[in-house]
């Protein structure tokens, strides 16, 4: 059950009508448009999180390689 004011409850009826729809179809498209909305909004925060761990990795990975780079570099120097 849902509660609308009569006046909100005319004009939807009104627009259904116009447009030569019933309420029950225009209510079950809003609903499936508005589940489709969710569905893609949560596989946007899944490739949104696929990429945070793709960028972490390769974060990782750079700063492994700065981090060796500097300590050859440090133990070059104190060598020396």
């Amino acid at each position: 059950m849902v509660r609308i004011s009569t006046e909100k409850k005319e004009a939807f009826m009104d627009k259904v009508k116009q447009e030569g729809k019933n309420a029950s179809e225009v209510l079950l498209d809003l609903i499936d448009s508005y589940l489709g909305a969710l569905a893609r909004t949560n596989d946007l925060e899944e490739l949104k999180q696929g990429l945070r761990e793709e960028l972490k990795a390769e974060l990782r990975q750079e700063l492994g390689g700065e981090i060796a780079l500097l300590r050859q570099q440090l133990l070059g120097e104190s060598a020396a």
